[in-house]
């Protein structure tokens, strides 16, 4: 009976540390290898099914931004679970207010997330096509 109860309480405390390691919701951040880039998330957890959020992303060293404005109200990010640590959705371009299609994907291993635009937004936009990024 102890065996089963301690087992039980350490299958309970490592799923539980699992799901923790995976947590999308935070600040992430990404810069250019030249350093004339950089990106980042603002991720909350809307359901264990749903990721919102908001980017910001400046190219060019500050030529260009990409950005949320402080008075809209919606998120840029909307993302729905598709497999265990693998969340698909939409970002809109705060410059053409049009959408793409992304994916973030939780790196275990890096404790990073993998950022894949999926499809461009139509018309400006500055996002990079991949970037892995960092708490």
């Amino acid at each position: 009976m102890k065996q089963t109860l301690l087992f039980l309480f350490l299958l309970t405390f490592v799923s539980g540390f699992a799901q923790q390691s995976q947590d999308f919701a935070g600040n992430w951040f990404w810069e250019s290898p030249d350093g004339q880039n950089t990106m980042e998330l603002q991720l909350e957890y809307e359901n264990q099914n749903r990721i919102v959020g908001n980017h910001c992303v400046i190219f060019y060293q500050g030529e260009k931004t990409d950005c949320k404005r402080k008075d809209a109200g919606a998120f840029t990010i909307n993302l729905v679970k598709i497999a265990k640590g693998v969340y698909d959705g939409t970002i809109e371009s705060a410059v053409s207010f049009t959408s793409g299609k992304i994916r973030l994907q939780y790196i275990d291993r890096e404790k990073a997330i993998r950022f894949y635009l999926k499809e461009v937004p139509p018309g400006e936009f500055y996002m990079p096509k991949e970037a892995f990024l960092m708490r």
